[in-house]
């Protein structure tokens, strides 16, 4: 899966951004571009492969650089409003995002708003994040004025910019440190009509709450006091982490209650051995023992083996019931143990666990086998 992902960036792909750097530069060397970047690809991972067409596009393009990135603004086509964040096309335009990260940094304000223009073809949340941390006022100026920007891709992209721990992103520490000027940004978007705009918001919150979850506490109670349309996702999916840790704070804000008296009954894994590709099947039987109505969320660990031999946790969400006094639920579940590119599966004996309201309540192990 992991060798099918970095495909992408193939002879076809590569020869299509060769062509259309021509069409708006017709002394571009097509074919030896194509040459020297297929030479270097076959070892790269998928991100690796962006970069390298990226620096192959510096050595065949014009040396200074406004000539350069006039090039590539021109080779970018007609924007069709979907901001190639849903599924790999917009993958075609990343290389391009990276010329700018990582050869503009000389020219911070033609560069900057050249990711402006970018983004609405593929995200620049990886490219500026190398303005953050060169050119920082100028970049947080600049993304303060883009909050209010008609195009909806312009708005994601700052709270996606500035998330602190972005996948595969380079890391934000000053944001680590003091989440405060990222918060400013993305309290005006929190209820931006675009979903998408909502849906980084909430990832950004994720992001402050595993090393600021005191911050992100008082400023999701603020939210809710305010009561503003639009928030309520942003809030539910901005406190998942803490919810799945337990925090009692964010599952009191999100109206579970922690304070339930619950029992795990005749919790069983299916089998006892499972082989990648195969289905994980569970279940577990809940009863609450207070004598309140009670909602609880309810999440599964799996404790995958690592490559060191140890046990790494998971947490996927199960359920979110409600349940009166003496009530009952069973639950059944179960999950892909197909290969996926973000996971890479090791033999040996794996854990599962159960979690109300972010504590133990059962567990059980199997045996994955390769």
């Amino acid at each position: 899966m992991a060798d099918a992902l970095k495909d992408f960036y193939n002879s076809a792909i590569v020869g299509d951004i060769a062509e259309r750097v021509s069409a708006a530069h017709p002394a571009f060397p097509v074919d030896h571009f194509r040459k020297a970047v297929m030479a270097v690809l076959p070892p790269l991972s998928l991100m690796q492969r962006a970069r390298a067409i990226a620096d192959g596009l510096r050595r065949h393009l014009p040396p200074d650089y406004p000539d350069a990135l006039e090039i590539l603004l021109n080779s970018l086509g007609p924007d069709d409003n979907t901001g190639g964040i849903d599924g790999m096309g917009g993958f075609r335009h990343l290389p391009l995002l990276n010329f700018v990260g990582a050869y503009g940094l000389d020219h911070p304000e033609l560069s900057l708003d050249a990711l402006r223009q970018m983004t609405r073809h593929f995200s620049a949340e990886f490219d500026i994040r190398y303005y953050v941390e060169r050119h920082y006022d100028l970049a947080m100026q600049a993304v303060r004025g883009w909050t209010d920007d008609p195009h909806w891709a312009v708005r994601r992209l700052c709270s996606e910019g500035l998330r602190p721990r972005l996948p595969w992103g380079l890391r934000l520490k000053r944001f680590i440190a003091d989440p405060a000027p990222v918060l400013e940004i993305i309290e005006t978007l929190r209820a931006d009509p675009h979903e998408s705009v909502r849906r980084s918001v909430a990832n950004n919150l994720n992001d402050i709450a595993k090393d600021n979850p005191d911050a992100v506490i008082a400023t999701v109670r603020r939210w809710q006091a305010e009561d503003r349309d639009g928030t309520a996702d942003s809030v539910r999916h901005g406190l998942r982490t803490l919810v799945k840790k337990g925090d009692r704070r964010a599952l009191d804000l999100l109206g579970f209650d922690h304070r339930a008296p619950v029992a795990a009954l005749d919790f069983a894994i299916a089998k006892q051995r499972y082989r990648v590709g195969d289905t994980l099947a569970f279940s577990v039987s809940l009863r609450h023992d207070g004598k309140k109505a009670a909602r609880l969320s309810v999440d599964y660990a799996i404790h995958w083996r690592n490559a060191r031999g140890g046990l790494q946790a998971k947490v996927f969400k199960l359920a979110k019931p409600r349940l009166g006094p003496g009530e009952s639920v069973t639950l059944d579940k179960v999950h892909s143990l197909k290969p996926i590119t973000t996971r890479r599966y090791y033999a040996g004996e794996h854990k599962l666990e159960i979690l109300v309201n972010g504590q133990s309540l059962a567990d059980g192990t199997f045996r994955l086998l390769l």
